[in-house]
């Protein structure tokens, strides 16, 4: 048996001004045939659970194409027509296949299509016929649309955010598919969307109430005659119709148990709605929380400010200000944080190591994320930026790149990493590969929310989450929202879900 292996993943903030064009892609990694193994094989992302699925099962894997970048605006239409175009012509001139696997995020839109994932799906099933199983593993941030589940024959969604279980999923899809062109299993999915939102500073699978609906999802799943079951987080930064938490339930040939398991975890959420919206400290109050802990703890280890607001596995710029112009403010020292600044980088490298630098970093991609910060200090080393991490990382990547990279001792006792390419901080490694010892500090800023989770709590004496502006804010009421459903909890607060029977 032939499965092809391909996909598209992009993360899109549609209030970000920042457009994936398809230069965007090319800097991240277009990868065709060989290269998506090279790249992918010892990894724990999705196409190594396709790769790791072919080697096992039994089947032939052929790798066509792979393209990504990271989480930024909306793709251009000339991006989403080549790199679309190219995968379709793959598709058709390489088949016929008994399988198709799609590796996708699912909160991908372009400028032309508001569900790029559905859309490619549909191309896919074009091409292949109504026959041919073909699957979709998904990131749990996807907002899961009709017309993915429609045009495909199974679609499995990471369990854990951070995403630690990318490979295991895909590896799940990849089972289904191979077995359904086997004729083993008749696969039936359901997908429910009840009408509500869960704020991503509550999307952390190791805590409640997220915890117990995985739970449930895996409840449902040991049912007799269902196959799989996934819960999407849904991702609040797309202005899409299906922005959102949706359920997803895949019976053997059985319609009406996929259906009842779906709306039962989906039942199960609805309850728990209030809990998935809560308050987050601002700037001020998370760094005078700090120096309380740090005061009555000051051997424990860092606090670690999870920067919402500049989330980079969300979307957001990299650059924001917001914490470090505070800390200044305040006094706080001994802190570390990166900061995407091509321009201060160039800099810097003028100056060289141990070159003094007075210069205003940060905050330069747009007006949202605070204003330059101006920064006085000495560059104590230069970097080409790339690093490699064998552990558990976000997403299951291994290869990483933050462009040339200048750190900076300030005269305000604080250490900041300059890069020229948006990075983020998902890996421990970020900071070992420049000599840094991110466990010495006393305050040291990740920019995420979850994503940064697996990196910094084995070295965290706590960790806070800090409600900053910008395109990632915790603050959803700041966004204006076109295109989602009304009513939509907590929008509309008097919004009603009542599973059918």
């Amino acid at each position: 048996m032939r499965f092809a292996i391909l996909g598209i993943s992009h993360e899109t903030n549609t209030f970000s001004p920042v457009k994936a064009d398809y230069a965007s892609f090319g800097a991240e990694g277009i990868l065709r045939g060989g290269e998506i193994a090279e790249v992918f094989g010892d990894s724990e992302a999705t196409a190594a659970g396709f790769l790791q699925a072919a080697r096992e099962l039994g089947f032939q894997g052929v790798p066509l194409i792979h393209a990504r970048t990271g989480p930024i605006g909306t793709i251009t239409k000339g991006a989403f027509d080549r790199i679309a175009g190219e995968m379709i012509d793959l598709l058709s001139d390489n088949g016929p296949w008994d399988g198709v696997l799609l590796a996708n995020h699912g909160a991908a839109v372009s400028e032309e299509f508001p569900d790029v994932d559905g859309e490619v799906a549909r191309r896919v099933r074009e091409v292949v016929g109504p026959d041919v199983p073909v699957g979709m593993a998904l990131d749990m941030h996807g907002n899961i649309s009709q017309k993915m589940v429609s045009y495909t024959t199974a679609v499995t969604i990471y369990r854990t955010n951070p995403h630690l279980d990318a490979r295991e999923r895909a590896f799940e899809c990849a089972e289904i598919v191979f077995r359904t062109a086997r004729g083993e299993l008749r696969p039936i999915q359901w997908l429910e969307m009840p009408p509500m939102v869960v704020n991503i500073v509550k999307q952390f699978t190791g805590e409640e109430p997220m915890k117990s609906l995985v739970g449930d999802s895996l409840h449902a799943q040991a049912e007799p005659g269902m196959v799989s079951t996934s819960v999407a987080e849904g991702y609040p930064y797309a202005d899409v119709e299906e922005m959102g938490m949706s359920f997803l339930a895949i019976a053997d040939g059985d319609l009406g148990l996929a259906r009842a398991r779906s709306r039962w975890m989906a039942q199960r959420a609805w309850h728990r709605r209030a809990e998935m919206n809560v308050h987050v400290p601002g700037v001020r109050e998370a760094l005078e929380m700090a120096e309380r802990h740090l005061a009555a703890h000051p051997s424990d280890g860092p606090v670690v400010l999870m920067d919402v607001g500049d989330n980079i596995g969300g979307g957001s710029s990299a650059d924001s200000t917001f914490i470090l112009a505070e800390a200044q403010r305040m006094g706080v020292r001994n802190l570390l944080q990166t900061l995407y600044d091509p321009d201060a980088v160039r800099a810097c490298t003028e100056a060289g190591v141990g070159g003094e630098v007075d210069i205003l970093a940060g905050a330069k991609t747009d007006a949202m994320h605070g204003d330059p910060v101006r920064v006085r200090a000495r560059v104590t080393r230069l970097s080409d930026g790339k690093y490699e991490d064998t552990g558990p990382t976000h997403g299951g990547y291994r290869f990483f790149d933050s462009g040339t990279t200048a750190v900076l001792e300030t005269a305000d006792a604080h250490t900041l990493v300059l890069t020229s390419r948006r990075d983020g901080n998902t890996s421990r490694e970020q900071m070992y590969s420049l000599g840094l010892r991110p466990e010495r500090y006393r305050i040291v800023v990740a920019k995420g929310v979850v994503s940064p989770r697996p990196a910094y709590e084995p070295i965290a004496s706590r960790v806070i989450l800090v409600n900053t502006p910008g395109v990632t804010t915790a603050d959803l009421s700041t966004f204006t929202y076109r295109r989602r459903r009304r009513p939509l909890y907590p929008f509309e607060q008097n919004a009603e879900y009542a599973a059918a029977g």
